[in-house]
């Protein structure tokens, strides 16, 4: 029997911000573009299906580009940083493996993940 493969996952930071060009708009801007690797269990989340509808418009628009191509979110919520102004998110994203990857589903593919 084979051990499976160790899972990758990583921690992405958006800041809510005003677009500089529209300002009616609100763009999600990434603080850590290529996020951070986490080691074990990763922060606890509420499930992303509390996130705001437009949250997760934005979310599903990022995420289904084709850089994050073999990634789902399986967690995303508020994040509280003391240290800054405004409105932070923190999206957590596991990489598949390569046999779920071609199923047709795109890197949005959403899981909540529950103890």
């Amino acid at each position: 029997m084979s051990n499976p493969l160790p899972i990758s996952r990583r921690l992405l930071i958006f800041q809510e911000a005003r677009n500089p060009h529209d300002s009616a708009e609100v763009v999600y801007l990434p603080v850590n573009k290529l996020g951070l690797p986490i080691c074990g269990e990763g922060p606890e989340l509420p499930s992303i299906l509390k996130l705001p509808l437009r949250i997760l418009k934005v979310f599903t628009e990022i995420f289904n580009q084709p850089k994050y191509k073999g990634w789902a979110v399986v967690a995303a919520g508020p994040y509280h940083d003391t240290s800054e102004e405004g409105k932070f998110y923190a999206v957590v994203l596991e990489q598949m493996p390569p046999q779920a990857q071609g199923q047709g589903q795109g890197a949005m593919g959403i899981m909540t993940a529950t103890p």
